[in-house]
């Protein structure tokens, strides 16, 4: 007896493509993870080019020192700002402010926006105003030496995209043109009906520049009164001593315990008033 068997037809080996949605979806994906790998090879690099910016920076120069008729006294100087990495700076802009060895600040500066390509570096002339005469801390300036505490701001783009700040911190020697400035008056002698007192003045030229002018002061009673007035004459190269004396006649009746002397430094092209010395 024969058996007999059925044969079932064979099966379709060919395979459909995906949806579209899914290759759409697929796509999408393998060029957001494309686009996170080349958003942080950037973040990287504009990490990097931060890093060599700062580390290049800027560096202020020596403060060089001229009086002004204003009474005010110019800080100059030059401020190299550096762009050691691999993105242009844009827009940078610099903030100066010097202060005393008090912490007041006593004079500000702005420069900018400044453009810096890659690798680039700039020299930028400063300058800093600051009041010597009246009051305030500027006057401390004549006569005391001190550390001034310099501080740099800087803001930018960087990378087209990033701001970035930076901040330096340095200190700079002063060295004032009248340091120690004492101005001393002697007891009163009279002779032939005239009272004169002998008046000293003592200070240290610690600037970096001569002092070449007079001295012309008043001495003034304790209600401001006018007693006498003299003058001294200066020559002191930068590191020197000064120590004069010279005699004043006072008015008749006229008292200068308790009063002051008021001094200035006259030169060919401004005078800078000094600050004013009590009389014990």
């Amino acid at each position: 007896m024969r058996s007999t068997t059925a044969t079932s037809p064979a099966r379709s080996t060919v395979r459909r493509p995906p949806p579209l949605l899914y290759r759409l979806a697929e796509g999408l994906r393998t060029a957001s993870i494309l686009l996170l790998v080349l958003l942080i090879l950037f973040a990287g690099s504009v990490a990097y080019s931060a890093v060599e910016t700062a580390r290049s920076g800027s560096r202020l120069g020596p403060l060089s020192v001229s009086f002004l008729p204003n009474g005010t006294a110019q800080l100059a100087g030059t401020l190299t700002l550096g762009n050691g990495g691999i993105y242009p700076v844009r827009g940078l802009t610099i903030a100066v402010r010097v202060s005393n060895a008090s912490g007041i600040v006593v004079g500000t500066a702005r420069l900018g926006p400044v453009d810096l390509g890659a690798g680039a570096s700039e020299a930028v002339p400063l300058q800093l105003d600051v009041a010597v005469s009246g009051s305030g801390p500027g006057p401390s300036l004549l006569t005391r030496d001190q550390s001034l505490p310099v501080v740099v701001w800087a803001n930018a783009t960087l990378g087209y995209l990033f701001p970035v700040s930076l901040l330096d911190r340095s200190n700079r020697s002063w060295g004032a043109p009248f340091a120690d400035l004492a101005v001393s008056v002697g007891a009163p002698t009279a002779s032939a009906g005239t009272v004169t007192v002998a008046v000293t003045l003592s200070f240290q030229n610690d600037a970096t520049f001569g002092e070449t002018g007079t001295i012309p002061f008043s001495i003034l009673a304790a209600d401001g009164a006018a007693c006498g007035a003299g003058q001294f004459v200066v020559n002191v190269p930068p590191g020197s001593p000064y120590s004069e004396t010279v005699p004043v006649d006072l008015s008749s009746g006229c008292s200068p315990v308790g009063g002051t002397v008021s001094a200035s430094y006259v030169t060919a092209s401004y005078t800078l008033p000094l600050p004013p010395e009590p009389i014990p």
